[in-house]
C-alpha cells in the first residue's frame, strides 16, 4: 500500500483505474478499503479513484493528541496538494463527507465536484451518538477515542452553515430516511445553502443501509455523467 508523508503522519492509500482522480473518504472507525464498494463503481464510470485512510483511522496513526475534524481536514488538503492532481473530485461517507465537505469550504478553487453521502454539517449531538452507538460504556474502545467530545471528531464544526455557500462546484447529497446519526431535515438545509446542489433522500433506509443501496449507486453513476470530468 503506497504512503505519502503529510504533517505529521504517513497517510496510507490505494489507488484504481484511469482518468480524472476522485478522492473517496470513508466513515468514522472504517478505512480505505471499505469504501471499495464505492471505487469499483466509479472506476468504472472511467475515473482514477483514490482511498486514503484517515488519521486514527486503518494504517494511518495518529501522534496527534486529538482527532479533531480540522486537523483531519488539514491533512486532507495537504495529501491532495502532495498527490499532485490538479482539480480532482472528492466524495465522502459519513464522517469522510464531512472532511470533504469542509475541504470544499477552505478551498473552493480545488475541487471540480462533491458528493455527501449520510453526511451531516453539523456534529451529531449527544442523543444522536447514543442512538447511533448506544451508551458509552457499551461502545468499542476504538467508537470511544473516535468519538471522544473533548479530543474525538466531535470538535471543530463551528461555523455558519450560510458560509458554505462559496462551495460553487456541482454537489450531490444522498441522506438516509432514517439516518442515525442525522436528520434528513438537515441534507435539506445544507442542500438549500449550496448553489450548485442536488439532493437524494434514501426511502426506508438507515446509515449503513446507504451503502450498496441500488438508488445511492444508480445516483452516483448519473451524477458523474453530468459533471465536468
Amino acid at each position: 500500500m503506497p504512503t505519502l508523508q503529510v504533517r505529521d503522519i504517513e497517510i496510507q492509500y490505494t489507488e484504481r483505474g484511469d482518468g480524472p482522480t476522485v478522492v473517496a473518504l470513508h466513515a468514522a472507525t472504517s478505512n480505505g478499503s471499505e469504501m471499495g464498494w464505492l471505487a469499483h463503481l466509479i472506476t468504472h464510470e472511467g475515473f482514477n479513484v483514490v482511498t486514503p485512510d484517515l488519521r486514527g483511522h486503518g494504517a494511518t496513526h495518529n501522534p496527534a493528541p486529538d482527532l479533531h475534524l480540522p486537523r483531519l481536514v488539514d491533512d486532507m488538503l495537504e495529501f491532495i496538494y502532495l498527490l499532485g492532481r490538479p482539480s480532482p473530485h472528492i466524495v465522502g461517507f459519513s464522517l469522510g463527507g464531512a472532511v470533504a465537505l469542509r475541504a470544499a469550504y477552505q478551498r473552493p478553487d480545488m475541487f471540480r465536484s462533491l458528493i455527501l453521502l449520510g453526511t451531516n454539517y453539523r456534529a451529531p449531538g449527544d442523543q444522536k451518538l447514543l442512538q447511533a452507538l448506544g451508551a458509552e460504556e457499551t461502545r468499542t474502545a476504538e467508537q470511544q477515542a473516535i468519538f471522544n467530545p473533548q479530543t474525538g471528531v466531535i470538535a471543530g464544526w463551528d461555523g455558519p452553515i450560510e458560509a458554505l455557500g462559496v462551495i460553487a462546484c456541482p454537489v450531490l447529497i444522498i441522506a438516509a430516511d432514517r439516518d442515525e446519526f442525522h436528520d434528513p431535515e438537515d441534507s435539506l438545509v445544507l442542500f438549500r445553502a449550496l448553489p450548485h446542489a442536488e439532493v437524494l433522500i434514501v426511502p426506508r433506509c438507515d446509515h449503513i443501509g446507504l451503502v450498496r443501496h441500488p438508488l445511492v449507486m444508480e445516483a452516483v453513476r448519473g451524477f458523474y455523467t453530468r459533471v465536468p470530468r
